[in-house]
């Protein structure tokens, strides 16, 4: 099964998460913070990254992250999924339809709350790809 690394400070939304994923057979590391994620995810080399927008210090580390991860050789290839509750705390109505190579550069795009269902497809869509 697949390595997957989330990456959200909902620590409730990050570790049921991981344990349904675990359920399915997949290993699962979490993160709940931005700071440390670049290194972790360039040493682990999970298959797939699920990651937060918004977080405490910054409420767009998720876009940066997701930015440095494009940027970094051995890591820029890697599938990005990105959950996020920024439309019901900013009137922006970010979607699916702004994923782009260079301001929102993520294979796909999900709201909050997630449906566990819907998540675990995309999750097989793209390690499919791989």
């Amino acid at each position: 099964m697949a390595r997957i690394m989330i990456i959200d400070d909902d620590i409730e939304l990050t570790d049921n998460t991981a344990l349904l994923m675990r359920q399915k057979g997949h290993e699962v590391a979490t993160l709940y913070t931005t700071g440390e994620a670049l290194r972790r995810i360039a040493e682990d080399q999970p298959d797939i990254v699920i990651l937060d927008v918004m977080f405490p210090d910054n409420p767009v580390a998720g876009f940066d992250l997701a930015r440095q991860i494009r940027r970094t050789k051995a890591i820029k290839d890697l599938p990005i999924i990105l959950l996020t509750g920024i439309n019901q705390d900013f009137p922006m109505d970010f979607s699916s339809q702004d994923i782009d190579p260079d301001w929102m550069p993520v294979q796909d795009f999900m709201e909050k709350p997630v449906k566990i269902p819907v998540l675990l497809d995309k999750l097989n869509r793209l390690l499919k790809k791989r």
